[in-house]
């Protein structure tokens, strides 16, 4: 699946400049929050920096229903229109109104902040992605300038290294200095490689408070470094991001002794998952097996390659061999949907109902989960993963209720907080906003948790969105899909009246279409949940996130199954 999605994706950007006439640029865009810039040239997505929340941009070209074209650089970029919204003129005054030879280049250290100099003080509107080299468009002082599709930004010169060829010429203003951000210590790379004084974690530091081993580099094994500056870490290329390195574990060389030299960047958006103790990955560079790391089998590894019955990845700069009977394909994460929970005794009308589970029936469902030492994510933490901002646990899942159920107080709640698990429920708020708070429990009913029972199960759920009063039939088509947009626009911003904080949005009984998910994004929404069956990878669409059921059908087995982060 997620081959033919990156397919798709990647023949948008690349083959539909020859077959759909574009249309005029001059339309003008505003993000609705921070949206990444890719560079498709090499045949893959490549983030290469990002434009900020709140900004306006004049767009070079308009390709369809899923991306703009804007001027990165000397290429071009790209960026999704679901964070976009547009707008009938352009915010900034920072145009830059004339052409310029550039031949000098900046690359950035790290995450570099662009500003627009034009007011009192500097206001962020782009940033550059660590390692993307950017011409210059002119330099003043401590300052460069360098054109951000039709807006003239400006970098200090402490994030980034200058490439210099020939001398460019421009005449922009000074930035002012008052709230000049405190700028990161510029890469330096002692000696270039690191060698393993014993076995030492290689750990992937981006999820917020949940430090990740990803790997154990052997001792006597080298890895080039990337950057060496921070007191406690060595950096290190892995994929298309970086994992960290002890210092107290390692000692600097001058050169490498191994010849498997791979390209990081290179990886493909497919991974694997090991499925064997035996984990370890080898270079084969001399014609023998020799180990250099060793894998863990709670995580995902990109793809380089398929090298006969021998998958290929990287780390470090290094190409790793690991045998294909070690591992399996990675199919993604697993948003698994639920509604009404019920003991036997009290189905009734609802036997047989496919919204409808005993509570026996869930509580064998989370045990297993815990037995197996499944991860349960935040929604936000999906987000992330969907975005290719983080990689996750190979055994993760999102547990997600449709409704706002009475039954979920009950009966999930209970199992859920007992095995420490967290959960989102996806309320029609308008029968949360009226519902009492002393109301009984009525099995043969269908009743809404109340506030008060959202605040009081706080430690366990999360709330989004299911409309406010849109959850309805006319015949067999959904009443969000028949009123007009303005109204669907409405009630969905009502909804956060009642719960402001939120972000996502389930559609109800699974029915959208493309009115549907502008209105979506419309309201506020930077995500939404729909009933189609399957996992969810980086690069799927956000908008349509796949999920899965369990019902008074489904077998333990086929749980297990539906669950498992790979095809057995």
């Amino acid at each position: 699946m997620r081959l033919k999605c990156m397919a798709l994706v990647l023949m948008l950007l690349t083959l539909i400049p020859f077959t759909l006439e574009a249309q005029a640029s001059g339309t003008v865009i505003q993000t609705n929050e921070e949206t990444v810039v890719y560079d498709n040239r090499s045949g893959s997505l490549i983030q290469v920096g990002t434009l900020s929340a709140g900004q306006t941009f004049v767009v070079k070209k308009d390709y369809g229903s899923n991306w703009w074209q804007i001027r990165w650089g000397d290429y071009d970029g790209f960026v999704s229109k679901r964070y976009t919204t547009i707008v009938p003129a352009k915010t900034y005054k920072n145009d830059v109104k004339w052409a310029v030879k550039v031949t000098n280049h900046i690359t950035a250290t790290g995450v570099t902040p662009i500003f627009d100099n034009t007011g009192s003080k500097l206001v962020q509107f782009a940033t550059l992605s660590e390692g993307v080299k950017y011409p210059i468009y002119s330099k003043s002082g401590d300052w460069y300038g360098i054109a951000v599709n039709s807006r003239l930004g400006f970098v200090h010169s402490k994030y980034v290294v200058e490439e210099k060829n020939e001398v460019t010429t421009g005449k922009p203003t000074t930035p002012p200095v008052p709230n000049k951000p405190t700028a990161p210590p510029v890469q330096v790379t002692p000696n270039g490689y690191i060698e393993a004084t014993e076995n030492v974690a290689l750990y992937d530091l981006r999820r917020e408070n949940k430090t990740m081993v990803i790997a154990t580099l052997l001792k006597g094994q080298q890895l080039k470094v990337v950057n060496a500056e921070d007191p406690t870490y060595v950096k290190v290329q892995w994929g298309k991001t970086f994992v960290y390195v002890e210092k107290t574990k390692v000692k600097f060389v001058n050169t490498p002794s191994y010849k498997n030299i791979g390209k990081d960047s290179a990886v493909k958006n497919q991974y694997f998952i090991p499925i064997s103790g035996n984990s370890e990955i080898y270079d084969r560079s001399n014609g023998k097996l020799i180990p250099f790391a060793k894998l863990d089998t709670n995580r995902r590894y990109p793809i380089l390659r398929k090298d006969g019955s021998w998958y290929v990845t990287t780390i470090g700069g290094r190409e790793g061999y690991i045998h294909s009977s070690k591992v399996a394909l990675d199919r993604g994460v697993p948003v698994l949907m639920y509604h009404h929970l019920l003991k036997k005794h009290e189905l009734g009308r609802f036997e047989n109902v496919s919204t409808t589970m005993t509570d026996v029936q869930f509580a064998n469902e989370m045990q297993y989960l815990k037995s197996k030492n499944y991860e349960t994510l935040s929604i936000y933490e999906l987000q992330q993963f969907m975005r290719n901002e983080i990689t996750l646990p190979a055994y993760s899942v999102v547990l997600t209720f449709d409704d706002g159920l009475l039954s979920t107080r009950e009966y999930a709640y209970p199992i859920l907080q007992k095995y420490g698990f967290k959960a989102t429920q996806f309320l029609i708020t308008y029968r949360n906003e009226y519902s009492s708070a002393e109301q009984a429990f009525d099995y043969t009913d269908l009743q809404a948790i109340s506030k008060q029972d959202m605040d009081n199960m706080r430690d366990v759920f999360t709330y989004e969105s299911h409309t406010y009063n849109l959850h309805d039939m006319i015949g067999r088509t959904g009443k969000m899909l028949l009123i007009p947009y303005r109204e669907v626009v409405q009630d969905l911003k009502r909804s956060l009246t009642i719960i402001p904080d939120a972000k996502a949005f389930a559609y109800p009984f699974g029915q959208y279409n493309s009115n549907t998910i502008y209105a979506v994004k419309d309201a506020g929404f930077t995500m939404a949940f729909s009933t189609k069956p399957g996992y969810n990878n980086p690069y799927d669409d956000l908008y349509q996130i796949k999920r899965l059921s369990s019902d008074q059908q489904t077998t333990f087995a086929q749980y297990q199954k539906m669950v498992s982060p790979y095809a057995k």
